[in-house]
């Protein structure tokens, strides 16, 4: 396919220059290009569920952009549908979705209309900026009550989670399971059932293609979601149960610090769950919180409301400046 900015005739692949890659539609006028969504700068916090094939005029295609003009070269000059047929296929399209930047994308989608199959000249290099780009999503939600509890995927997580001998615990592991398929199938479009599990020795679970952490307490549950190792830690705000408990997780700056602060119990909280994100992202099985220096770590902690009640949640990430917070979810329409 040879690319040209010369004026566009009905039933024309186009493409727009759209941050580092470019977006693709079939042209049948001035005010109607069909395309498989907008382009992505154009939706930033659009799912790909929610993607779907759409019209829209030049200037909304456009979006500041040059059109450029696809000219099929000889071997693909034989499979041109006729431009009637082109424009026929693209409408009939209208409102589908399954959009997959790797595998069912606008590039894909214009291709099909034109030459009656799947193509996408760029699917290795947007692959490669899609396994590149940062994410940290945090999702938090309350744990319903008096609910009944639906099975797990995988089993064997059902199975833990079934020998715990505390039902309240039971309730808290469960429905941070199910926050995390929201997450995954928000966040990546992964649904859990197509993906494989496994715990490490230290207790972890891990899946393919990306990260998480779990975290619950009291009424509350949270998961972190990434391309990269993550550790997440919640905890309600209370004021600390136990006497000497500063001296016993802060090192020497963290407890000078403790000691001038405002508000003693909630620095150490924090800085309880800044320790705790820190050794959920390592793969250290002895937690020894006193070693840890938060401050050289790069953690983020945020005050949150969940059901009424205040939390501190704090988040341990390379991808730190990434972090997206995800509240008030409602665990009973999962």
């Amino acid at each position: 396919m040879n690319w040209s900015l010369r004026a566009p005739t009905p039933g024309d692949m186009v493409r727009v220059k759209s941050g580092l890659i470019y977006h693709y539609g079939v042209f049948v006028s001035e005010a109607e290009i069909i395309q498989f969504g907008l382009a992505p700068i154009c939706r930033p916090n659009v799912r790909d569920c929610e993607v779907e094939v759409c019209a829209s005029d030049v200037e909304a295609f456009l979006h500041g952009g040059f059109l450029e003009v696809g000219d099929p070269d000889q071997k693909e000059l034989g499979k041109r549908r006729d431009s009637w047929q082109i424009v026929s296929t693209a409408r009939s399209r209208l409102g589908e979705k399954g959009y997959s930047i790797i595998h069912n994308n606008c590039e894909h989608f214009a291709y099909e209309c034109v030459f009656g199959e799947k193509y996408s000249s760029q699917t290795a290099y947007v692959r490669g900026l899609f396994l590149a780009f940062p994410v940290l999503d945090v999702y938090v939600a309350k744990i319903p009550q008096n609910t009944e509890l639906s099975p797990l995927y995988p089993p064997i997580r059902q199975q833990e989670i079934d020998a715990c001998g505390s039902e309240k615990v039971k309730r808290e592991k469960h429905y941070a399971w199910k926050l995390l398929e929201y997450g995954l199938d928000r966040t990546f479009g992964k649904k859990m059932k197509k993906l494989e599990f496994t715990k490490a020795d230290n207790g972890k679970w891990s899946c393919d293609g990306c990260e998480f952490s779990l975290s619950h307490s009291h009424n509350a549950v949270a998961v972190a979601i990434s391309r990269k190792r993550v550790g997440l830690d919640v905890e309600l705000i209370t004021p600390p149960k136990v006497q000497g408990v500063a001296e016993k997780i802060l090192n020497e700056q963290e407890y000078a610090d403790y000691l001038s602060s405002d508000n003693q119990a909630e620095f150490l909280l924090e800085k309880w769950t800044q320790k705790e994100s820190i050794f959920k992202r390592s793969d250290e099985r002895a937690y020894f919180p006193k070693k840890t220096d938060a401050a050289a770590e790069k953690t983020l902690s945020r005050r949150v409301e969940v059901g009424g009640e205040a939390y501190f949640l704090s988040v341990a990430s390379e991808d730190i400046q990434k972090f997206r917070l995800h509240e008030n979810i409602d665990l009973t329409k999962l």
